[in-house]
């Protein structure tokens, strides 16, 4: 026998409560000449290049596929992992203990189901309620399974290359294309309420004054939140940055951006945008922008260096720090829970729309190279069903020949 099964997946087999010797004998050599098999294979195999071994479950499979060194999972940018990061928890914590050469296409289904459940939580009242379906939550997860399936597939696991033939022919529902924006009127609110609760005390002047000038300019400018604040990413030697940003190292960080004070010389400011890559640049009349400019000029002279939205310590803010704060101030704004800070861009295109705007006008604005992407910003659906209750108006005066009823 052996000390170590190097991780063989069946430590523990169940009996027959009415096997006799003859069937119990019979069934420890069928398991012991598996065991002797998989140690085979394991030695065939050679050095592993991770730290997990694969023992057939799904937990040991995610694990390797984060620390393989040919997997995706290490060419994706941070942000990108760190979505990856959360669909992989949600794997491992509930079906990370299960056999995939027991995983069935029901099982998937069945998982998706479930990931996809409203979450429980308790209201003021005390009382349990459950919370929106997280179909998005459903689907990332499902779409994990997959692509860490067909990864441990390509390394000629013989369970995982059935399982990922199955799942290859089946789909699942994804959620639908956002339909919030951030409107004016919801801006206005945020800015207003941010410097109501800094003079109660209950955040700092300077993050009301930040996070004030981080949603102004979104809005105003059309541009991803990340165009505005920048990124932090851990640092590597390797990286390489688009030409005129500005960089900031900070211990094993790099902080990249471009909305920068010194790129605003005369309130103007001419930058490359994330959407189009880095490849096509934008210029910007800041003074021309009635919500954003006046947070500006606030920004005390000797603190105009470096990013422009700060965060603590007079360094550019970081990402998570911008969504808990800035949910703290659109809650007590009274901006509704599901429109995110995200929902500006489309917020301000839909303005600039409803105002008349040219289609190819508002494509350029939000930097889009295809008129289809710049369309699924437009939140059109308010409009057209006025537009539909006008004509359905203009019909019945007609009909009644402008005397109303008779």
């Amino acid at each position: 026998m052996t000390r170590n099964p190097l991780g063989y997946p069946d430590a523990c087999i169940p009996l027959p409560e009415k096997a006799d010797e003859v069937q119990l004998s019979e069934i420890c050599n069928q398991h012991t000449d598996r065991l002797f098999a998989w140690l085979e294979q394991i030695q065939k195999e050679g050095p592993s290049l991770t730290k997990t071994r694969y023992d057939g479950t799904m937990g040991s499979a995610c694990k390797i596929y984060q620390e393989h060194p040919h997997s995706r999972f290490h060419k994706v940018k941070h942000n990108t992992r760190r979505g990856y990061l959360a669909d992989l928890k949600v794997i491992e914590t509930t079906v990370g203990a299960r056999l995939i050469r027991n995983v069935t296409v029901i099982d998937v289904q069945h998982w998706y189901d479930q990931w996809r459940k409203g979450q429980v939580f308790v209201d003021k009242k005390g009382v349990n309620t459950i919370g929106p379906e997280r179909v998005d939550r459903a689907h990332n997860a499902v779409a994990m399974v997959r692509t860490v399936v067909y990864f441990l597939a390509a390394l000629r696991h013989a369970d995982c290359k059935q399982l990922a033939e199955e799942l290859a022919k089946v789909k699942f529902e994804r959620g639908g294309a956002r339909e919030q924006e951030l409107t004016y009127r919801h801006v206005r609110d945020f800015i207003s309420t941010a410097f109501a609760l800094a003079e109660k005390g209950v955040i700092p002047r300077e993050r009301a004054l930040y996070m004030s000038i981080g949603t102004a300019a979104q809005f105003e400018l059309m541009l991803r939140q990340k165009d505005i604040i920048g990124d932090w990413s851990p640092r590597r030697a390797d990286q390489r940055y688009p030409a005129g940003i500005s960089i900031v190292q900070l211990e094993d960080e790099t902080w990249t951006g471009f909305f920068i004070w010194e790129a605003i010389p005369g309130w103007r400011w001419r930058t490359r945008t994330s959407k189009s890559k880095y490849r096509a640049a934008a210029e910007f009349d800041l003074t021309i922008y009635d919500l954003l400019f006046p947070l500006l000029e606030l920004v005390p002279a000797d603190q105009r260096h470096g990013s422009i939205v700060k965060g603590e310590h007079g360094l550019p803010i970081r990402y998570r720090s911008y969504a808990k704060w800035w949910r703290q101030i659109a809650t007590a704004a009274g901006i509704p829970a599901d429109v995110q800070s995200m929902d500006a861009r489309a917020g301000g295109a839909t303005e600039a729309e409803e105002a008349l705007a040219d289609t190819d006008l508002i494509q350029a604005g939000l930097t889009h190279s295809k008129k289809e992407t710049t369309l699924r910003y437009l939140r059109r659906n308010r409009k057209k069903i006025a537009a539909v209750a006008e004509i359905r108006k203009q019909s019945r005066t007609a009909d009644d020949g402008g005397g109303g009823d008779r």
